[in-house]
């Protein structure tokens, strides 16, 4: 029996173009099916000025900003008196007022170091961040205010006595944390505010002469 040899030669390249089309497809699904280091919280690097820095994204969303902080959108407004230029042992005023149609239950109000942005309840608490102090510096001062508000649909005062100076004091983790106030380090007070569905906070910093 003779075989037709244009036929075996249409036969071969069909097979080899069968075999290139699987070759291709696969490469293409490879490509899309790669993981992207920067989604996955890995770190990248960059260039700047002729210098790599080098940026993880995964601590990025658990680093403090620099200074006070206020979380966003949150349904009431805050207004500070006499945190300027005080001396130790006064009064700073802090009005924290609800928005129409919300409502505010309580404030709680720490000093703080002035250098670091209290975001969370972890940074709040004295022995877990290291940021705010445990007991007051001076006699007759404040460490930390509670205030529950008996009208949840009216405004709250808050009224905390600052000081100068510096304690040193042990974290959860076993560490030392030290906190200085006085004329070259700005305080804050930070209010951890209370209001629906949720909480927030607020710096007002506080500078001394």
């Amino acid at each position: 029996m003779k075989i037709n040899r244009r036929f075996l030669i249409s036969s071969a390249l069909g097979i080899v173009a069968v075999i290139v089309l699987i070759v291709i497809l696969t490469s293409r699904g490879n490509s899309s099916t790669s993981t992207n280091p920067a989604s996955s919280g890995a770190s990248t690097t960059t260039k700047a000025n002729g210098s790599v820095t080098t940026t993880s994204l995964q601590s990025t969303a658990t680093t403090f900003p620099p200074g006070p902080y206020t979380t966003p959108s949150m349904p009431l407004s805050v207004e500070a008196q006499g945190n300027t230029k005080v001396n130790s042992g006064d009064v700073v005023t802090v009005r924290a007022e609800p928005n129409a149609g919300s409502l505010m239950y309580g404030v709680d109000a720490r000093l703080c170091r002035g250098d670091v942005g209290i975001s969370n309840e972890g940074a709040f608490r004295p022995t877990v961040g290291g940021n705010c102090i445990i007991d007051p510096l001076s006699p007759g001062t404040d460490a930390v205010v509670n205030l529950e508000n008996a009208n949840p649909s009216q405004g709250l005062d808050v009224e905390f006595r600052v000081a100068t100076g510096t304690t040193t004091f042990k974290t959860q983790s076993g560490k030392d944390a030290t906190v200085t106030c006085g004329p070259a380090n700005p305080c804050q007070i930070v209010l951890k505010l209370q209001y629906p569905n949720g909480f927030g906070f607020q710096g007002i910093p506080v500078t001394f002469r």
